[in-house]
């Protein structure tokens, strides 16, 4: 532990995976800035990550950290996701400086004020082993005026490909407990745009009304779509644009939905 750490008031903040699977108590001084990544597997997930200077900081309540959750292995990190729910949680950091040997997403913690943090970026993408997306699905001849866009989970057992009758200018950002922690980014195209490879490692959550399910990856947890059976949406679904390739999120228009406000808060 550090002399800086030693010397502050430390804060219990409370954490876990959607499922409740996992729970866990995060002690730190209070939280004023976090930590985004852009290697591939932090932007497909959107983690904000903080680092306590110590893993006796970390106390699990409910779960275990070797058995509850899934490990998924890259570049330097163990990265940590619940494989009922799908959630990140945390990465072990492998090789790492002083007090940064454990990282915690700070999307699984309850009671934080976001909007006041400093977001700190980190270039992973500039770290070897230098990501490499899987090879892109063949869906033929792109009609006129439509936009193909490829897409693939981190590890590439998932892939799709979309054909869009425009460019995509326009995402749904959601703060409901599942999407929030997910860092989900939201299309909604009609499902006879879209051609899935591998969803037979795709897995599904779904809580409150049943009637939306959050479709992940079982392997390296990437959140890849919403699968609709309500009346009338049942022909619909979502993408996470997060999970496709060469977008430019920063170009895009943020449309904010409330979702917090019609969804149990699951704790």
């Amino acid at each position: 532990m550090s002399k800086t750490t030693e010397t502050l008031e430390l804060i219990s903040y409370r954490g876990n995976c959607h499922c409740g699977a996992f729970k866990f108590i995060f002690k730190a001084p209070e939280l004023k800035e976090a930590e985004s990544c852009n290697c591939s597997i932090c932007s497909k997930k959107g983690c904000l990550w903080v680092f306590p200077s110590s893993s006796g900081l970390v106390s699990v309540v409910q779960g275990n950290e070797d058995t509850t959750l899934k490990n998924y292995e890259f570049g330097l990190k163990t990265h940590k996701f619940c494989p009922t729910c799908g959630t990140p949680v945390m990465a072990r950091v492998h090789d790492a400086a002083e007090g940064k040997a454990i990282a915690i997403n700070i999307r699984a913690l309850a009671d934080v004020d976001f909007d006041s943090l400093k977001m700190l970026t980190n270039d992973g993408a500039a770290l070897e082993p230098l990501y490499q997306a899987p090879e892109a699905l063949d869906v033929g001849p792109v009609p006129a005026g439509s936009v193909l866009y490829n897409s693939n989970c981190h590890c590439g057992a998932i892939t799709y490909a979309l054909l869009n009758p425009e460019k995509i200018s326009r995402i749904v950002e959601c703060n409901c407990s599942i999407c929030w922690r997910d860092a989900a980014l939201w299309i909604h195209p009609a499902k006879t745009a879209v051609t899935f490879k591998g969803l037979e490692s795709m897995a599904e959550y779904t809580f409150g009304r049943k009637t939306t399910y959050h479709g992940f990856c079982k392997i390296c947890g990437v959140a890849i779509r919403e699968r609709f059976t309500a009346p009338n949406r049942e022909h619909g679904t979502a993408l996470n644009v997060r999970a496709m390739n060469g977008i430019d999120l920063a170009a895009m228009a943020v449309k904010k939905n409330n979702g917090k406000a019609g969804l149990p808060y699951q704790v």
